[in-house]
C-alpha cells in the first residue's frame, strides 16, 4: 500500500498551507500539519470522501474552507490526529499511484468521477493520440480539461491525456457551451512548474467549483428541459400562454422574459395590463430562458406586473424549484377581475418620485411618468 506522499508531508510539514493527497479510488484530502506534528491543525475532505466516524472527525469546521478560498463542498475538520489521517488512507487503499510510468490521466479522472463528477474521454482529428476530457454540467455546458507534456515537438507540444506522469507539463482547463470558441479559462499552469499531485489536485478544484456553479454534472441522458419549456408547461396546465418579449438588446441579444399579458386572446397585440415571468440569477443577473435549465445555485424566478402604461411591480420570488408558486400567483390574477396593477397600494407619486430607471410597456421602454425614452 502507497503511503509515500503522506509519510512525507507529516514528516516535513506543509508550510501552514494545505497539501493534496490522492487516493487510490479517486478520493483526495488536503492537510495543513506542523513538521513531526501527531495532529494536523486542519484536514480538508473533499467532495464525495465522508469523514469517519469518531471523536477524531467531530471538530468541523466549515467556515474556514470558505474563508480560505476552498472548494464551496470541502468539509473540514480541526485539530485531527495523525493516525486517523493515517487510518483514512488505508480506508481508501492507500495512495494513488504517481509513479513515473503511470499514465498522467488515471488520477484526475479517478478524482472527478470519485467527486460525483461524469467523464467523458474525448479526441481529435489531428491525431490518434491528441486527447482531451469533456466534463458535462447540468446547465448543459462543459469543462475541458487537456494535458500538455514537456516533451517538445517540431510544430506544437503533445497534447493528451496519455501520456506518463513523467512527461507531465502542465494542465489547462476551459468553460462553455459545448462546440463553441467562446469558452473561459477554468484553470492553465502553463510556465508554473508544479509537481504533478500539485498540478492535479489544483486542476480538480477548479473543475469541481465551476461545476458547482453550474448545477453540478449532467446525467448521461442529457440536460433537463429549459427554464422556458419548464415554464410554459407548467402555465399550460393552468390554460395560460405566453410569449417572448422579443424586444432587441443594445448586445444584439433580445429579451427572454416571458410576457402573461391580461387579454389572453390577444396575445402580443395585447397593450394592457400583463405579467412578466422571469429566471434571474445572483451570478449573472437575467439570462436567457430558453437557452438551459433552472439548476445553478441562486437561480430564481421572478414575477413582475405591469399596467401596460410603462408602470411595472415586482411581486414575487421564489427558488427555481417552486415554479408552481408563480404560476398559481399568475393565473389567480387573471381570473380575478379586481386585480390590476393600477390597484396597488402604494401611491405612484410617493414610490417613485427619485426613480430614473426605464420600464418596460407594450410600446418600449418609458420613463416613470409613461413618456417614451
Amino acid at each position: 500500500m502507497i503511503t509515500a506522499r503522506f509519510d512525507r508531508l507529516i514528516a516535513e510539514g506543509t508550510d501552514r498551507i494545505f497539501r493534496p493527497v490522492l487516493l487510490a479510488d479517486g478520493h483526495a484530502f488536503s492537510v495543513n500539519i506542523k513538521a513531526g506534528e501527531d495532529r494536523a491543525a486542519a484536514v480538508a475532505l473533499w467532495p464525495g470522501l465522508e469523514a469517519p466516524e469518531g471523536e477524531d472527525w467531530e471538530n468541523e469546521d466549515s467556515w474556514e474552507s470558505f474563508l480560505t478560498g476552498g472548494n464551496a463542498d470541502d468539509s473540514q475538520f480541526l485539530d485531527v490526529p495523525v493516525q486517523a489521517l493515517r487510518d483514512l488512507v488505508e480506508q481508501h487503499g492507500g495512495e494513488a499511484p504517481t509513479a513515473p510510468d503511470d499514465p498522467a490521466d488515471t488520477a484526475p479522472l479517478a478524482m472527478l468521477r470519485a467527486g460525483g463528477l461524469r467523464c467523458v474521454e474525448d479526441g481529435y482529428s489531428l491525431s490518434a493520440d491528441w486527447h482531451r476530457v469533456r466534463v458535462p454540467l447540468a446547465d448543459g455546458t462543459e469543462v475541458v480539461f487537456e494535458g500538455f507534456s514537456a516533451r517538445s515537438h517540431e510544430v506544437f507540444p503533445d497534447v493528451t491525456t496519455c501520456y506518463p506522469i513523467r512527461e507531465h507539463g502542465y494542465w489547462t482547463a476551459s468553460w462553455g457551451e459545448p462546440g463553441s470558441n467562446a469558452r473561459t479559462s477554468v484553470y492553465h499552469s502553463a510556465g508554473q512548474h508544479r509537481p504533478y499531485v500539485e498540478d492535479t489536485a489544483a486542476l480538480v478544484g477548479s473543475i469541481m467549483e465551476q461545476a458547482r456553479r453550474s448545477g453540478g454534472s449532467a446525467p448521461e441522458g442529457g440536460v433537463g428541459e429549459s427554464a422556458e419549456q419548464l415554464a410554459r408547461k407548467a402555465l399550460a396546465e393552468w390554460g395560460i400562454t405566453a410569449h417572448f418579449d422579443d424586444e432587441p438588446l443594445l448586445d444584439g441579444g433580445r429579451n427572454t422574459w416571458l410576457v402573461i399579458p391580461r387579454d389572453q386572446g390577444a396575445g402580443k397585440t395585447s397593450a394592457g395590463p400583463y405579467m412578466v415571468l422571469a429566471l434571474y440569477n445572483e451570478d449573472d443577473d437575467e439570462w436567457p430562458m430558453d437557452q438551459r435549465p433552472p439548476v445553478r445555485p441562486g437561480d430564481e424566478w421572478r414575477v413582475e406586473v405591469g399596467d401596460g402604461n410603462g408602470v411595472e411591480k415586482g411581486l414575487m420570488e421564489r427558488p427555481a424549484d417552486r415554479l408552481a408558486d408563480c404560476v398559481e400567483v399568475i393565473a389567480n390574477w387573471l381570473t380575478d377581475p379586481q386585480a390590476s396593477a393600477d390597484d396597488e397600494d402604494d401611491d405612484h407619486e410617493a414610490a417613485h418620485a427619485e426613480c430614473i430607471q426605464p420600464h418596460r410597456s407594450a410600446d418600449g421602454y418609458v420613463d416613470c411618468d409613461g413618456r417614451p425614452l
